[in-house]
């Protein structure tokens, strides 16, 4: 029943107060190790349970690629192909697509753009999974739209752009918190600080708490790839989610957690699971 999991949700319920499992780099499947946070495709993400995709976006040789910062992975369109195949087969479902430029960076004297025309986003986007017909626009609060809502409006996914530079996007109240200190901690560490971000990070939107730690140099993990932190990580992770369940302040703010390489081990259904505490299924 994973793989329709929403269909269980109470109608009453906001969408922004269903937790839901969120792939981090989304695109990033096939890359270079380092660049690496995600095993298997769009397709497969989303019948693993994932329901919010992290997606970013640069251009080369013309083509907009899936981008990790330097690491390229497959063509948007490519991705957009396996994407559609999941919003035809799972019809009970609803996706928020965070989409955009992957940002600039900055190495030393060096610095990197990343660039994804709008337009031909919006080309793509329109002939693979058709936002003008599917994607969620008519509200003037996202805290207030239930899955009752969605289920009546017969749209598919919401297309989150904080420019709302796409045609049929929207740039509606989001968070996304992060902060190198916390996110550079050991998994030991990490698992019992980063919840913590519950208490001094609020929004009435969409809050995607992320459950991955970043590599950085000269911090306590230091430069490594994704992999290996999620290994690492992987023996901890259900005592922060457990830690999420037993705080009522937390839980009643669990929205998307997301991750790295979320079709490994249960990562999904223990994500999930929290919308029985939370008292969301029927």
């Amino acid at each position: 029943m994973i793989k329709n999991w929403m269909s269980l949700l109470k109608d009453d319920v906001p969408i922004t107060k269903v937790v839901m499992p969120g792939s981090h780099n989304a695109g990033s499947y096939g890359m270079m190790a380092s660049g690496c946070c995600q095993d298997q495709n769009l397709y497969e993400q989303a019948i693993s349970g994932v329901r919010h995709f992290c997606i970013r976006l640069d251009t080369v040789r013309k083509k907009i690629v899936m981008a990790h910062g330097i690491s390229k992975g497959e063509a948007f369109e490519t991705s957009l192909c396996d994407l559609k195949r999941a919003l035809d087969e799972l019809d009970t479902e609803f996706f928020i697509l965070d989409i955009r430029e992957y940002y600039p960076q900055k190495f030393g004297p060096i610095k990197l753009n990343y660039k994804a025309d709008a337009k031909k986003v919006d080309e793509l986007l329109e002939k693979y999974i058709s936002p003008s017909k599917y994607a969620l626009t008519d509200f003037d609060d996202i805290s207030k739209v239930t899955m009752g809502d969605i289920r009546k409006s017969g749209k598919k996914f919401l297309l989150y752009n904080y420019k709302a530079e796409y045609k049929h996007s929207v740039a509606c109240d989001y968070i996304y918190p992060w902060n190198k200190e916390t996110y550079s901690l050991s998994a030991e560490k990490f698992v019992k600080e980063i919840p913590k971000i519950f208490d001094t990070e609020h929004t009435d939107g969409i809050y995607w708490f992320q459950t991955q730690q970043t590599p950085n140099p000269f911090t306590e993990i230091g430069m490594t790839s994704p992999r290996k932190l999620d290994i690492s990580l992987a023996p901890h992770y259900q005592k922060l989610l457990d830690s999420i369940r037993d705080n009522p302040s937390w839980l009643a703010q669990a929205n998307v957690i997301g991750g790295d390489f979320m079709t490994t081990g249960k990562k999904c259904e223990a994500i999930i699971n929290l919308n029985y505490d939370k008292g969301n299924m029927i």
